[in-house]
């Protein structure tokens, strides 16, 4: 590998414009096709996996209401200006004047599809409208309607009012003077559904949605009533704000970041002229980007679409990207005293290909892995950055070091900054590395490493038992949005009821006792589940039907029609749906002259759904039920059921994909570190700076949640720079005692290792001051693995490296006499005569 390194730089030096063509071809092969990038700017989809159990109940929704595409949710919530009853008559007429506008534009027959757009569930308020409509009637009979919550009475039916109304005070007794229980109603939510079959139609909905919401925000539309709206579009709308917003604070993280590499970039190789400072620092900051642009180009052309958080992408990649920079130009400098260039190349390419190779196929394998996580938007910004860092690894290598290369054939040969050093010169470390080398390899040094160890991971390990399993959407968007709000309201009204949706593809035969026994046997395990309010709450049109069925053939009996003894069947199921004005829960098919039902849908409400890790177990445990009588073919759905999906299983999916890039990041060392103990030391540095990563997020106010996996995976592979660097140096060196090893192996890196972490810091700071729970959490996860790297590669790591005798899993040339002449003592008269040098 050196060989190779060694030629390679050989090459590079005599032909540095054939490799800088080479870059720009490159690069414009690629980056062309971002052309047709397409932003994908549906928060659902961006947390969907297009195989996933979620997806296929998706389907099976879409099927059961004709749906060639998932339908967009809105919400409206209404409440009195001055914080009374909404109840009241002038309340009331604003909410019917609301709900005629928004509800009056989705009855509108679309021009392409010839539907309305909120078919087939234009009725969602119709329980609701009930009502209104007799609250507000001038002729309205007192007896007709017993309101009261979360089920009123009308005409003798049961109609379900609690997802229309929160903070609602009801009394035991009725008050006569409205025939009613509720005293008083706080909100008022009026829910609506919208096809999105056409682009067209979507973008009205847009629109309309965007208008209303701004209605809302303005507060003139109603003279006694506010309101929020809250839907998909709205949604997504604001976690396009908060992309934006990200972008421009990144802006001046990139700002502070180039103020930070030129001034490296002039301490390293101020002996070069005027405009060479200027040309590398440009260079050092472009080849991050331009590998981003070939990324993007690259995604575009494998047909990928582009997700709003990957505008973190290009300033993640600059942060990293500089650290190769870094490493190359601290080398650069270091062999000055190599009078020949192409020989000077050689030996920088020979001295820094390893670690650069390390660190850039590290990362880019870690996020690789993270590909093959189930959320779309994560995995595309894994895929994303994993090629922008690949990119940038060859570009390193074909555009950086051709320029430094070119810069530097005509280097003065004395500045005051980086002075021209001697071979013997060369081989001194400054005293204060030396010192704390020294520290490093005495006792104590190694005790108070190991009780910072033990209380570091004590801590940690309390913050990992005690994260939280939760997600919201609202994670994706702003916090200081108006949405925040509406979905506190909306998780007091999910924490009193929730409706899991059941659709049946394989309807029971009604005249088959035993599968109708059957049916009634799985709906009862699903109203014994624990969230459950029990059969009296079930919305199931069957138990509806079989009384109206029996009544209907008694008052037919009685009339004469009908003499037999009786039976449960669909004779009288088009009288019905007549009776219930056809409702859209109920699909029905046409078998040998008889109407016949092939499939519906019902819900069983449940209570205490607000927290979404609760939720995702509920509808679990309602999905195994249902397996366990597939002859009814019955699914869930949830719209939300695709992050539901991913809380399951984010535990078990981290530690996976964790145990896979700890192992191939091994497996890449191992190439370069040619010592067992060595590797191995690598391997479980990296698991505890990761273990202990989890658990400082979790005290800084992480969840677990699909967010964090992908954080915590792709800050695994941060992790290795901080570690390997200095262990392939260590492993390189041939110095007499384990404290000249290190004490050279922290000369020559720690200054690259810290300025990378400070760079990586200064580009990602500006994201703390960004609202998205998303963004300021990926942004917490890079600063506190440069702290814990930092404190492992530059403290932990040496004091272990150092304690183990360095002939221990060595593969290297060394005979047993040179091997046994190798000195474990600290204190070695090398050592002791290079401090008194420095």
């Amino acid at each position: 590998m050196d060989e190779f390194n060694r030629k390679w730089g050989y090459f590079v030096s005599k032909h540095p414009w054939l490799h800088i063509l080479f870059s720009i071809a490159l690069i414009l092969v690629f980056g062309i096709w971002i052309k047709n990038l397409k932003i994908e700017l549906d928060i659902r989809v961006s947390f969907s996996p297009p195989e996933s159990g979620a997806a296929h109940e998706n389907r099976v929704y879409k099927e059961f209401f004709n749906l060639t595409a998932s339908p967009q949710r809105s919400f409206i919530l209404l409440s009195a200006k001055d914080g009374g009853s909404v109840l009241r008559p002038e309340c009331l007429k604003d909410v019917v004047k609301l709900d005629k506008s928004f509800s009056g534009f989705l009855n509108e027959i679309d021009s392409y599809s010839g539907l309305k757009q909120c078919d087939p569930l234009c009725n969602l308020n119709k329980p609701l409208h009930i009502i209104l409509n007799h609250l507000l009637s001038a002729n309205k009979s007192s007896k007709a309607l017993l309101l009261d919550f979360p089920s009123s009475n009308y005409n003798g039916i049961d109609i379900f009012v609690g997802m229309n109304m929160a903070g609602a005070t009801v009394h035991d007794q009725i008050f006569p003077q409205n025939n009613s229980r509720i005293s008083s109603v706080k909100t008022i939510i009026l829910w609506y559904f919208a096809r999105a079959d056409t682009l067209y139609a979507k973008k009205r909905l847009s629109d309309k949605t965007s208008e209303m919401f701004q209605l809302g925000q303005e507060g003139r539309f109603l003279e006694n009533v506010k309101f929020e709206v809250f839907g998909d579009e709205i949604a997504n709308k604001e976690m396009v704000r908060g992309a934006i917003e990200a972008t421009v604070l990144m802006s001046i993280g990139f700002v502070l970041l180039l103020i930070f590499v030129t001034f490296t970039v002039y301490h390293k190789i101020g002996s070069m002229s005027k405009l060479a400072v200027p040309i590398v620092v440009f260079t050092s900051v472009l080849c991050p980007f331009l590998g981003c642009f070939a990324a993007f180009g690259l995604c575009t052309l494998l047909g990928f679409q582009t997700y709003t958080i990957m505008c973190v992408v290009p300033f993640l990649v600059q942060g990293v990207g500089v650290d190769d920079a870094f490493i190359l130009l601290q080398s650069w400098s270091q062999h000055r005293r190599i009078k020949s260039h192409e020989e000077r190349t050689a030996v920088v390419f020979a001295h820094v290909g390893p670690s650069i190779t390390i660190t850039s196929l590290t990362n880019t394998i870690a996020f690789g892995i993270g590909f093959f996580t189930p959320t779309p938007q994560m995995s595309l910004f894994c895929l994303c950055t994993s090629f922008a860092l690949l990119f940038d690894y060859i570009l390193t290598f074909t555009m950086l070091a051709p320029v430094i290369s070119l810069c530097t054939k005509n280097e003065k040969q004395f500045t005051p900054l980086a002075t021209v050093l001697s071979e013997s010169e060369a081989q001194r470390v400054p005293r204060g590395i030396l010192m704390y080398s020294k520290f490093l390899c005495s006792t104590k040094g190694r005790i108070t490493g190991i009780v910072l160890f033990i209380v570091m991971h004590i801590f940690t390990y309390w913050g990992v038992v005690t994260m939280r399993s939760s997600f919201e959407p609202s994670k994706a968007f702003p916090s200081d949005s108006p949405l925040a709000s509406s979905i506190d309201t909306v998780r007091s009204v999910f924490n009193e009821f929730f409706p899991v949706n059941v659709i049946v593809n394989r309807p029971p035969n009604v005249e088959d006792p035993l599968q109708l026994a059957n049916f009634y046997e799985m709906v009862s395990e699903l109203e014994a589940l624990p969230p459950s309010y029990g059969s009296n709450r079930t919305l199931l049109w069957l138990r509806a039907f079989e009384k109206f069925d029996y009544e209907t053939t008694q008052l037919f009996g009685y009339l004469g029609y009908n003499t037999s003894d009786y039976s449960l069947s669909y004779t009288n199921l088009d009288l019905f749906l007549d009776y219930a004005e056809h409702p859209a829960a109920i699909k029905t098919k046409t078998v040998n002259d008889s109407l016949t039902v092939s499939a519906f849908q019902f819900s069983f409400i449940t209570k205490g759904q607000a927290e979404w890790a609760i939720r995702a177990v509920t509808e679990q445990q309602a999905r195994d039920i249902l397996l366990r009588y597939p002859e009814f073919n019955a699914t869930i759905y949830d719209g939300d059921s695709s992050i539901l999906d991913l809380l399951l299983t984010v535990k078990m999916d981290l530690i996976g994909s964790m145990a896979v890039t700890v192992a191939c990041m091994t497996i890449i060392c191992s190439i370069f570190i040619h010592n067992q103990v060595g590797v191995i030391l690598v391997a479980m540095t990296i698991t505890s700076v990761c273990f202990a990563l989890v658990g400082f997020i979790s005290w800084w106010g992480a969840d677990l949640d699909p967010v964090t996996m992908v954080d915590v995976l792709l800050a695994t592979g941060f992790s290795v720079d901080y570690t390997a660097h200095i262990a392939h140096q260590y492993y390189v060196k041939e110095y007499s005692s384990n404290l000249l090893r290190i004490a050279h192996s922290l000369h020559e890196m720690s200054g690259p290792m810290i300025q990378a972490g400070f760079s990586t810091i200064l580009c990602m700071l500006p994201l703390i001051f960004v609202p998205t729970y998303a963004i300021v959490a990926f942004a917490k996860t890079v600063f506190v693995v440069v702290g814990v790297g930092l404190l492992h590669g530059l403290f932990f790591m040496p004091i272990v490296i150092c304690w183990v005798p360095y002939r221990f899993g060595t593969c290297g040339k060394k005979s047993r006499s040179e091997q046994s002449s190798v000195s474990e003592n600290p204190s070695t008269d090398s050592a002791q005569a290079l401090l008194r040098t420095t």
